[in-house]
C-alpha cells in the first residue's frame, strides 16, 4: 500500500518551495513509493483528521497576520490534536523550523521532547550521525540550531559541531502508538542538496514510515 506523507513548509524566514523540494528529494531515495502532498498551515487540522502515515512540519510558530502583524498559530487545541494524531499511531517529523518558537509548556513540545533555543549566524557546521543504519558525517554552511531536550526518554542520533560549540541535531522516539523525530539541518538550499544529509534524512523518514508492532508505548517514552 502506498504511504501518504504530508508536509507543511514555509514561514517568514524559510521559503516554502525550498523545504518542499528538500523533502521531495529525500522521499525520492526511499525504497517504496509514497504519495506526497505539501499544504499550507491553515490546512494542518484537516490533514491530521485524515491520519496520514507521516506528517512533516517545517514551519516556526509564527504566521503573518493582517497589517503585517505576526501571531502564533499553535493554539492549545491544535497542539492537542497533533499529540492525539501521534498517540493513536501517526508519525511526526519536526524539520528545522518545525521546532522553533513553540512554548515549552505546550503538549506539542512535551511530545517532541526537543526544542529550539537560538542559532548564531551561518557558519560551517559538521553534523555527525550515530544512526546504526547510517553512521556518517557531513559539513555544510548552516544555522547551527542550539537545541534543548526535555528528558532522557528519547534517542539522540545526531550532533552538530561548529566554532560556536556543540548541540543536539537529531533525535527520535516512540510516543503512544506513534513515532516522533526531530532533525535540524538545513536552512539553505545548498545544505538541503548535500548527498549525505539527504541520505540521513531518508533513513529517518524510513524509520518513521516503518510499521510498528501492536505494542503501545507509554506516553513518556
Amino acid at each position: 500500500m502506498v504511504k501518504r506523507v504530508i508536509s507543511v513548509t514555509g514561514d517568514a524566514y524559510h521559503q516554502r518551495s525550498d523545504s518542499k523540494d528538500y523533502i521531495q528529494h529525500a522521499l525520492d531515495l526511499l525504497d517504496e513509493l509514497v504519495h506526497y502532498e505539501n499544504i499550507p498551515i491553515e490546512k494542518l487540522t484537516q490533514a491530521l483528521s485524515e491520519n496520514p502515515d507521516l506528517l512533516i512540519l517545517s514551519v516556526e510558530n509564527q504566521i503573518e497576520g493582517p497589517q503585517d502583524s505576526v501571531k502564533e498559530w499553535l493554539t492549545p487545541e491544535i497542539s492537542d490534536k497533533i499529540v492525539s494524531y501521534v498517540d493513536k499511531g501517526g508519525s511526526w517529523l519536526a524539520l528545522h523550523s518545525g521546532m522553533s518558537n513553540y512554548p515549552l509548556d505546550s503538549t506539542y513540545i512535551g511530545m517532541l521532547k526537543g526544542y529550539f533555543i537560538m542559532h548564531p549566524q551561518q557558519v560551517a557546521v559538521t553534523y555527525q550521525s550515530y544512526l546504526a543504519e547510517m553512521p556518517s558525517e557531513f559539513t555544510i554552511t548552516d544555522e547551527q540550531y542550539q537545541v534543548g531536550i526535555l528528558d532522557d526518554y528519547t534517542t539522540v542520533f545526531m550532533r552538530s559541531f561548529s566554532s560556536y560549540g556543540e548541540s543536539v541535531a537529531g533525535w527520535r522516539h516512540f510516543y503512544g502508538s506513534g513515532k516522533v523525530a526531530g532533525y535540524t539541518p538545513s536552512h539553505n538550499a545548498t545544505g538541503m542538496a548535500d548527498d549525505t544529509n539527504l541520505l540521513i534524512l531518508k533513513t529517518v523518514i524510513t524509520w518513521l514510515l516503518k510499521q510498528q508492532s501492536s505494542v503501545r508505548w507509554k506516553r513518556f517514552l
